[in-house]
């Protein structure tokens, strides 16, 4: 078997396997020039947005019709959506995961999509995580999308 047919394999197992750990929501963080009122600073003296609105509603229908015609085919919203995908994402960039998919997906032909489609794609995850939609299209641009990372919000203290 040839071993680009591993790596959706490999990647779904990595995504199942870190399902044991997790958070209750996904949220972002824009670069510190971009960041509105709705700031928290934490402990650790790391700023936080928690309801960041990083794309357009337009964009993430369009991602909602990419996911159903590409990616429904081989996975479910839970993919996307469960604590092993946000494990295995906090803290890391946009642009890491718009190179994931872009690099990887579809499975039988990695790359056919445009760079929008890869882009809307990414738009209607973070829709399905619970972010906000706002007036700022996400944008396909290396810098920007490195900027922009995961964050889950503290966990509740425990007794």
């Amino acid at each position: 078997m040839n071993t680009r047919h591993y790596l959706p394999s490999a990647f779904l197992a990595t995504v199942i396997a870190a399902s044991v750990f997790g958070g209750s929501r996904m949220s972002a963080q824009r670069p510190l020039s971009a960041r509105s009122a709705a700031t928290t600073l934490r402990p650790s003296g790391r700023l936080v947005v928690d309801t960041a609105k990083l794309y357009t509603e337009a964009q993430a229908t369009d991602g909602a019709t990419v996911w159903t015609n590409t990616c429904a085919g081989c996975h479910e919203a839970k993919d996307v959506t469960s604590a092993d995908f946000r494990t295995k994402w906090v803290g890391r960039s946009l642009f890491a995961l718009y190179e994931q998919i872009r690099t990887t997906m579809p499975d039988d032909a990695p790359g056919t999509l445009t760079a929008e489609q890869y882009l809307h794609s990414v738009a209607y995850i973070l829709k399905l995580n619970g972010l906000p939609a706002g007036e700022t299209k996400l944008v396909a641009d290396s810098a920007s999308l490195s900027a922009l990372t995961f964050a889950l919000p503290a966990p509740p203290a425990t007794p």
